[in-house]
């Protein structure tokens, strides 16, 4: 990997960094040892000066202990390149909801097969994995490439009476979402 590439990531995420919404985020339980402070909009500006790469992408990834590395990672990864094989390697080390937004916004619902990912995560006992599960079928809904909504209107009415908070809303916006498409 390229160094000067990586120096000139982190310099940007130093010059733009917020120190309130960085102790924000480590009150709030963030597991990130380094938080800058970007939000989403100021991160993509740092993916625009970058050329799209994998390389960039897997190295920007694997530095698990800064948080914008990781959501960064998610916009700088080629998404024609970005296979059912990166999603499943990728989704076992999501470590927060947030991460866990942008990797089905950015790369995830765009991968051929999507859908069958949603079976495989949706009764998963980690509760991040099973909000992947309905974060992406959020996606794949929004964009019209989910097939299965009765099964996945079961899933969100069970889930939104497990009163887990975490997946409450989502759990609402799917139920809203499918009705809408069954008018």
């Amino acid at each position: 990997m390229d160094k000067t590439i990586i120096k000139d990531i982190k310099t940007q995420f130093f010059a733009l960094r917020n120190g309130e919404i960085a102790d924000r985020l480590r009150k709030a339980g963030s597991p990130y040892r380094i938080i800058f402070g970007l939000l989403v909009p100021q991160i993509q500006e740092v993916a625009l000066s970058q050329e799209y790469s994998r390389e960039l992408a897997e190295f920007l990834w694997n530095n698990d202990t800064t948080r914008e590395s990781r959501l960064l990672a998610t916009m700088v990864f080629p998404k024609d390149e970005f296979t059912m094989a990166d999603a499943l390697k990728w989704v076992e080390t999501v470590d927060t909801e947030e991460l866990v937004d942008m990797l089905c916004f950015q790369l995830v619902r765009n991968v051929e097969g999507a859908e069958s990912l949603v079976a495989q995560f949706i009764d998963n006992e980690k509760p991040l994995l099973k909000y992947f599960a309905l974060r992406l079928s959020m996606n794949l809904l929004i964009i019209g490439r989910l097939k299965d909504m009765d099964s996945l209107k079961g899933w969100a009415e069970t889930e939104f009476a497990n009163d887990n908070m975490s997946t409450k809303l989502l759990c609402k916006q799917i139920i809203n979402e499918i009705a809408e498409w069954q008018r």
